[in-house]
């Protein structure tokens, strides 16, 4: 019986150490694919930082900005813009209280300022940015940044929440936090795509390492986590797989086929 599988990419599929993804998971996903599976990604990344990585896994749809717009190849099938106004008080709110902010714009990030707290986490995933162009506050945005250490999260993010209950905060960096909108995910986006493909969520396999792959994981039939990974993902995941960088993807669906096999 056919599956859908959904891949995250960084830390993932993504070998952060070398930039690239290993071959072993590409043929394994090209395995899939000539059996009959349906392979989407699922990456809080723009999709203008993901091509490079999308166009090597070559999937049927890609969820990008965790679940705020998808692609069916190269078209838009489904936007979900943040709403302007509120962004910008969070940022200025934000701001008062002494910490940076930033938005994505595809291929690039607006910074507040460019300081250790803000680059680093975007260095991680080979991100540029600037500060001169505040996009912003013309144009729709799908995922907004903010800048400050983890420890903080107890106080700030119910904060957060109590004046701006429309928008999730995700950890991503210890240092840096995804923007959501209330309601929209990953996983949203992997039910809008099976609705569209037809598969149930008990046909559905997925792959992933940071908080921003809870909701994924723990709504589809089989979740699971990289070593890697987050502590906190790996408990709630029915599996662990071995790490990316020791062929976690290949040997995990390895293992999966010879289970359905046997």
């Amino acid at each position: 019986m056919a599956n859908i599988y959904f891949f995250d990419i960084d830390n993932t599929l993504l070998d952060h150490r070398t930039l690239t993804i290993p071959p072993s998971a590409l043929s394994a996903i090209d395995e899939l694919k000539q059996e009959g599976h349906t392979v989407v990604v699922a990456t809080g990344r723009a999709h203008g930082h993901a091509k490079p990585f999308i166009d090597q896994v070559r999937p049927t749809y890609a969820i990008t900005q965790n679940g705020a717009r998808i692609l069916h190849g190269e078209k838009e099938v489904l936007s979900i813009p943040l709403p302007r106004q509120r962004l910008v008080a969070l940022f200025d709110w934000m701001a008062a209280q002494g910490h940076h902010f930033g938005v994505n714009d595809g291929t690039s990030g607006f910074l507040s300022a460019q300081v250790p707290m803000t680059t680093a986490p975007l260095d991680t995933v080979a991100m540029p940015y600037q500060s001169e162009d505040a996009f912003y506050l013309q144009r729709d945005t799908y995922q907004g940044w903010l800048f400050y250490d983890e420890t903080l999260d107890p106080t700030l993010i119910p904060a957060i929440g109590e004046r701006f209950p429309e928008f999730t905060i995700v950890r991503w960096h210890r240092w840096a936090v995804d923007v959501q909108l209330q309601g929209v995910n990953k996983w949203t986006g992997c039910q809008w795509v099976m609705a569209q493909t037809g598969f149930t969520p008990e046909q559905a396999i997925a792959f992933g390492d940071g908080l921003n792959d809870m909701q994924m994981l723990q709504g589809v039939g089989l979740g699971i986590a990289m070593d890697n990974g987050h502590p906190d993902l790996k408990a709630i995941a029915d599996r662990v797989a071995p790490a990316l960088h020791l062929d976690g993807i290949a040997r995990m669906l390895e293992e999966l086929a010879q289970a359905n096999s046997a």
